[in-house]
């Protein structure tokens, strides 16, 4: 007994493979048994790879054993939700399609096709068990005769039934079916080439596509075939090739076996595929961080002042924004927004308006006007008619006194000489980015030393726990007065426990972002 442990993952698919046909060489197997129980084994371990693990990763444990017989025996147990495959019903093959139930022609097959196949659940494993029994008696002409069809089958040569099958005739140009049409039938190419061309892959003289519509009633067609000369085509209807099934095993069997290494063929494109936007989703997480300012303190000789930030994306990227920077010798701005919509779009559109505003504010100019020129460089050819609120503010260091503009923000909050934390009365402003020549108006107060001001985004407020209760202005309030004593980075990483505590398991729904400002007042 043997046993080889891979984690359920598509690419570890071969590996396995290769692991049980090697078993089943060892002792002496012929293509022909070889090809059977390959398919079987591929049709148990996709099905794993695919439903057993939904919401975690897992393993798949892979046994091989012969019996006194010298027979071929393999368990394939996993630890996912519990399945017996063998419960389902026997598919009725002489029923109409319409009253046949969905599912369970390829255990059917397997069964057919293996001598033994067994499930039990133990110790919160699903083990099926395959059993191949030896024949001796095989001649050994058969076996060449197998092996010549297995090879002319891999070069897409298999003789496909044409007598049964109704001729077709397609010109360059047509197309034998388009994306969104009803999977009904499969086409044998007997001349000619075509392309699918979503996926861009061409299809030429003796081969097969359709065939996964055959397993997957109601199914409809993912791409559009078109000729790319004249073609010359035999088809088969789903009804007809089910119950030519009992006539012609092979034709079954060929076609389980085409039809599971075009699945796999478009799980390893998908999972390339996938791989490939995480893989590059990390990367414009990376780039979306590397802009905003994440060494504190940022600026280590200036002591008027103190700032902490931070901001956690809701998806891999968001649209929540930071910055402060000096505009000159003594005023420093700070800028905090959201962009309207999440991901990759946000992100971009986060990009552009902080680039702006940073480009703006270091001309100057008071927060109205940065605000308000900012507001119609976006509207400019904004055709997506996305949209930005921000609070900016600009702190002159040496007298405390801050001007500030809003942009359809969220209210920030101050804590003063009253010892509370207070929200600021600012004008509610309207987005950024929506029409054009929006009116902004600045207001301005005064800080004194000690004083804090806190800024945020709505997904600070607004993030919510599974009762559908939001965070809200209140309950912020409340956890501010609790740790206004604290240093401003304790502050920032209270407030985000305080949020997680209160949202349990509830996934976060949005971008949250704050950031501190304590004031120190000027520095002799």
């Amino acid at each position: 007994m043997e046993k080889i442990i891979f984690p359920a993952k598509l690419e570890n698919l071969d590996s396995m493979l290769s692991f049980v046909i090697d078993k089943a060489k060892s002792i002496g197997f012929k293509d022909k048994q070889l090809n059977q129980i390959r398919l079987a084994a591929e049709e148990a371990l996709v099905n794993i790879v695919n439903y057993a693990y939904p919401d975690k990763n897992g393993d798949i444990e892979i046994t091989f054993a012969s019996n006194e017989d010298n027979d071929f025996v393999l368990e394939i147990a996993d630890y996912g939700i519990a399945f017996d495959p063998l419960s389902k019903p026997q598919p009725d093959l002489n029923a109409p399609l319409e009253k046949r139930n969905i599912g369970g022609l390829g255990i059917y097959l397997l069964r057919k096709i293996m001598d033994e196949v067994r499930y039990r659940r133990e110790n919160n494993r699903n083990i099926l068990t395959f059993v191949k029994k030896r024949k001796p008696e095989e001649r050994v002409d058969e076996d060449r005769k197998d092996t010549n069809l297995e090879a002319a089958h891999e070069e897409g040569a298999y003789s496909w039934p044409i007598s049964y099958m109704k001729k077709e005739e397609f010109k360059k140009g047509e197309f034998l079916f388009k994306a969104g049409d009803k999977a009904d039938r499969m086409f044998y190419i007997k001349k000619g080439a075509l392309k699918l061309i979503e996926i861009n892959k061409l299809i030429r003289e003796g081969e097969v596509i359709g065939e996964m519509g055959i397993f997957s009633p109601f199914k409809q067609r993912t791409a559009s075939a078109r000729c790319e000369e004249d073609v010359e085509a035999y088809t088969m209807g789903r009804d007809e090739v089910i119950n030519f099934f009992s006539h012609d095993p092979n034709l079954a069997i060929n076609l389980i076996q085409l039809s599971i290494k075009r699945f796999i063929e478009n799980l390893k494109a998908e999972t390339q595929a996938r791989e490939r936007i995480e893989s590059e989703l990390r990367i414009a997480h990376e780039i979306q961080n590397s802009m905003l300012p994440r060494v504190f303190p940022p600026f280590p000789d200036r002591k008027e002042f103190d700032i902490f930030a931070m901001m956690d994306p809701a998806k891999e990227v968001g649209g929540d924004f930071y910055d402060f920077f000096f505009v000159d010798k003594n005023r420093l701005c700070v800028v905090i927004g959201d962009v309207s919509g999440k991901g990759v779009p946000a992100a971009l559109f986060m990009a552009i308006s902080k680039t702006l505003f940073r480009t703006e504010a270091m001309r100057g100019l008071p927060p109205d006007e940065v605000v308000s020129r900012v507001n119609n460089l976006l509207c400019l050819d904004n055709q997506t008619c996305m949209f930005v609120t921000v609070f900016c503010l600009i702190l002159n260091t040496e007298t405390g006194e801050v001007q500030f503009c809003n942009g359809g923000h969220n209210p920030p909050l101050i804590c003063n000489q009253t010892g509370c934390f207070q929200f600021i009365e600012v004008p509610k402003g309207f987005v950024i980015g929506a029409i054009e020549n929006s009116k902004c108006v600045s207001k301005s107060l005064l800080l004194k030393p000690n004083d804090i001001i806190f800024l945020y985004t709505d997904g600070v407020t607004e993030a919510m726990n599974p009762q559908n209760k939001l965070f809200s202005e209140e309950r912020l309030k409340s956890c501010l007065e609790k740790y206004k004593h604290k240093d401003i980075t304790e502050i920032v990483k209270s407030i985000r426990e305080e949020i997680s505590d209160f949202a349990q398991d509830a996934p976060q729904s949005d971008d949250i972002t704050m950031l501190v400002l304590r004031y120190n007042g000027r520095k002799i």
